[in-house]
């Protein structure tokens, strides 16, 4: 049975004097006797109707008048006093509803109300009182920043400690060397019980104009751990046109994937080609200046950079440390946007350029797996090194899907990268020339030319828990080293073996906080019938203020 408003019952009620004053007819006395009767029982029905909704109300504001004293005691001042409570059954008592003009002062004694009025206005009372907003707390006093003495100085320090460790069970020692490709420094994941990289991070506000961040890993070598600075830069606050500037070392903006921490990457391990053409990721020391487009639905971002050039252009250019000359530079364009309330896309090009210029002091060393004898006679491993540059391309890609913005229950993640990397200058062996094969030996006319590949799909099913799938392949193409055939033979450098792998993963997040992984993987980089078959298992824990993950 539904029941009229308590407005429009009152206006019913008024009207039943004036229906009801008229004379009856005799001959209707028995059918408006009956009428009687069914509108008392019905007067009765909505009065134990407003006793129990008036019961119900009042609970109500006593929770809500409970919140409102534990929301102003929280608030960092104290609120202005509200006035002076109105007299008990005043109809002004509780603030009105948005949108209602209060009820205005008059000098006339006012009407006495019938009972079906007084109750229909103490449930409107009760109804304004529970929708009244609590009052808000005071806003905080502006942070002053610091003069130049720095005496009014106020600490805006976040600190942040990522706990990340794996347990894995791989057929192949993933300490050997990839097949088909110069090695390029990467590490692979250690088989058994290890740490992954645990990220202590410290970041904040320097001040109006400029905003730092350190961030320290500690990884495990071996049986000891070591620290090591992943992250230490300082970068502008609020630069005209979109302008931003970075200084320090930092993650490369190129491509997708390079600038995420392995806390935010959605597998246990990088992609292949980041591996074989960086040697994991660009991490570098330098200045970065980019550029957002003040555009309102469409993400356009230009910027480059300029980099030492010491910390590992595909894991070899340690040399150019305590140089003049800056040795690494990057070029890349990112553009986005949204496609109704679901969906949204990011695409980008990169381009990197590094040299070790021509002084040798700055050539990238390789060292091989095979072992020879030196002119010395002395058991040693076979070092090519390299005098050139490099020269990488990137595209990628990335499509979102979650319904209507939310990705609380369901949301889609496909992304994908492709890399074009030519190499080329000269290179020298350290032996395997000679009629011994034990002398050192030049060549010329070096070059090798990569190409690689990686795409996957996320995709989150119900609440917290995610399933993946990752292909990834690298053609590493015909290579001429320009040495004689004896100085290569042996290593582990086969022109033309083109390595896969296939990757699927399944995670729970009990929070955005928690993560445990499951991931089951299959390829084939260690050479033509060599396959490493993989099981891992992690978990990645956030302790302390965790901001939001970029795009």
């Amino acid at each position: 049975m539904s029941f009229l408003s308590p407005r429009a019952t009152i206006g019913a009620l008024c009207l039943f004097p004036a229906v009801f004053s008229a004379p009856l007819h005799a001959q209707d006395a028995p059918d408006v006797q009956t009428q009687l009767t069914q509108i008392q029982a019905s007067l009765q029905q909505m009065r134990t109707d407003y006793d129990q909704r008036i019961a119900t109300l009042e609970a109500q504001v006593s929770q809500l008048q409970k919140e409102n004293t534990q929301l102003a005691s929280q608030a960092r001042k104290p609120v202005a006093q509200a006035p002076a409570e109105a007299p008990r059954g005043s109809f002004e008592t509780y603030p009105p509803l948005p949108g209602r003009k209060p009820a205005a002062p008059d000098s006339a004694p006012a009407k006495p109300l019938s009972k079906a009025q007084q109750g229909a206005a103490k449930v409107e009372s009760l109804e304004d009182k529970i929708t009244a907003v609590a009052p808000p707390p005071a806003a905080a006093a502006p942070t002053p920043f610091p003069n130049l003495g720095g005496k009014d100085r106020t600490i805006d320090l976040g600190a942040e400690l990522f706990l990340d460790a794996k347990y894995s069970s791989q057929s192949q020692n993933p300490d050997n060397p990839y097949s088909g490709v110069l090695p390029n420094g990467a590490e692979g994941v250690p088989r058994g019980f290890s740490i992954g990289e645990t990220e202590l991070v410290f970041k904040g506000a320097v001040d109006n104009l400029f905003r730092g961040e350190a961030r320290f890993v500690l990884e495990q070598e071996g049986n000891s751990t070591s620290i090591k600075t992943e992250e230490l830069f300082a970068e502008t606050l609020g630069l005209p046109w979109g302008t931003k500037v970075k200084a320090g070392k930092y993650w490369s903006n190129v491509g997708y994937l390079n600038d995420k921490h392995p806390h935010e990457w959605d597998f246990v391990d990088l992609p292949l080609v980041y591996k074989q053409v960086f040697g994991g990721q660009l991490n570098e020391t330098g200045a970065q200046l980019s550029w957002i487009a003040p555009t309102e639905n469409m993400l356009f971002k230009f910027g480059g950079e300029i980099a030492q050039g010491s910390n590992g252009y595909t894991g070899t250019y340690n040399s150019n440390f305590n140089q003049n000359k800056p040795r690494l530079g990057t070029l890349f364009a990112k553009t986005g946007g949204d496609i109704g309330d679901s969906h949204s896309w990011q695409g980008g090009v990169s381009w990197v350029r590094a040299t070790t210029g021509s002084n040798t002091a700055n050539q990238a060393t390789y060292t091989l797996s095979n072992q020879g004898s030196n002119a010395e006679g002395a058991t040693v491993n076979q070092d090519l090194n390299f005098n050139g540059g490099n020269t990488t391309w990137i595209a990628d890609f990335v499509y979102r899907w979650a319904p209507f913005g939310n990705p609380t229950s369901q949301n889609l993640k496909i992304q994908g990268e492709m890399f074009w990397n030519k190499q080329s200058g000269s290179m020298t062996s350290s032996f395997g020339c000679g009629d011994a094969g034990n002398e050192a030996c030049a060549g010329n006319n070096f070059a090798q030319n990569q190409q690689g590949f990686y795409t996957q799909g996320i995709y989150q099913f119900i609440p917290k828990w995610r399933a993946g799938y990752r292909y990834d392949r690298v053609f590493n193409g015909t290579n001429s080293y320009g040495l004689p055939a004896t100085a290569l033979s042996g290593s582990q450098i086969q022109s033309g073996w083109d390595p896969y792998r296939n990757t699927i993963m399944m995670d729970w997040a009990n929070s955005e906080y928690s993560l445990i992984r499951l991931q089951l993987a299959r390829d084939n980089s260690f050479g033509p019938g060599i396959y490493n078959n993989a099981i891992y298992l992690q978990y990645i824990m956030s302790l302390g203020a965790h901001g939001s993950h970029k795009y």
